[in-house]
Parts: C-alpha cells; structure tokens; sequence
C-alpha cells in the first residue's frame, strides 16, 4: 500500500488505519497485553472484496512485540530485540532499552503508541521524522495538517511523558 502511494496515505486510509490499530491495541490492553514498538512489516493490510465498498483494512499480525503489561503499567521485555530489515518506529523509552542492552526491561505500555503515531507521520506527513525529533521540528512537521483529526490524533500519542500520552481518535 506504501509503494502504491508513493508521496502519503489518503486521509481517509489513514483514519482507517487509526482506528483499525485502535481498536486492537484496545482489545490487547482489555487482556493485560501491549505492543513496544511497530515497524511498518507489522501491520498487514487487507481489501474489502466487495468492489462497491473498496474499503481497507489493517491488523497488528506480529505478535513477537506483543508483552504483558505488569501491575506497573510497564510491558515486560524479556528477550532481546533482533535488527529488523525495514524501518522501525521506537519511543524515546524504547530507543533507551536498546541502548542498554539489559534483559529483562520494562518500559510503560503506551511506548507503543509513540511508536505507532512515528509510524503515522511516515505513511502521511513525513518520512524523515524520528524519535529523536525535537519538539519543534514535530510541530514544523504537522504543521500542513494541523486541525485534521490526524493533527489531534498525533500530538496526544507523541507526547514525550508516556503517561500522558493518549490514544484517541475522534
């Protein structure tokens, strides 16, 4: 899907996705369940057969970076992380324990949303951005889409304290 949109995502490919991912990150944290980190191998995109529809889809489909999410809120990471071929999205938390290079680790549970809201600037805004962006070049990077539901989206999963961060699209 990438490859066939060269530039971004179509906005309404994107609520899709953000919704879609949602909806499972949800019903992974209902069972004490959560995702360190995304890269864009992860997620598998589906078609609708229904040509009338052409509707897409997304789910979460590697479930090596799926943890349990302990009394502290924090996912448990008990073994190590191997280099992966395509480009992966890691929190300022998640960047930190693959410095560290110490087993077991825990980092909170919402580093997965940072990670996926990276993932999100890559398919729609910008594939330069990274985790180790500065605030300021994060606003300059949303800047062409602020006040979009994306936009909101955006700056409540990148949120540098992981307990502030929120998953919330409207």
């Amino acid at each position: 899907l990438l490859k066939r949109n060269k530039k971004h995502l179509e906005y309404q490919v994107m609520e899709q996705l953000i919704d879609n991912i949602g909806r499972q990150l949800q019903l992974l944290e209902r069972e004490n369940k959560g995702i360190s980190c995304f890269n864009i191998d992860d997620i598998t995109v589906f078609y609708d057969s229904d040509a009338a529809t052409a509707s897409v889809h997304f789910a979460i489909t590697n479930d090596e970076k799926i943890h349990d999410i302990n009394d502290k809120n924090n996912l448990v990471i008990t073994t190590p992380y191997p280099k992966e071929k395509n480009k992966t999205f890691h929190s300022p938390e998640f960047t930190e324990f693959l410095a560290k290079k110490t087993l077991p680790y825990e980092i909170h549970f919402k580093s997965g949303y940072y990670s996926f809201g990276l993932l999100c600037l890559h398919c729609y805004v910008s594939r330069s951005i990274t985790a180790t962006a500065t605030a300021t070049a994060l606003e300059t990077t949303l800047a062409p889409i602020i006040n979009t539901k994306i936009y909101w989206f955006l700056k409540q999963v990148l949120q540098e304290d992981p307990i502030e961060r929120r998953y919330i699209c409207v």
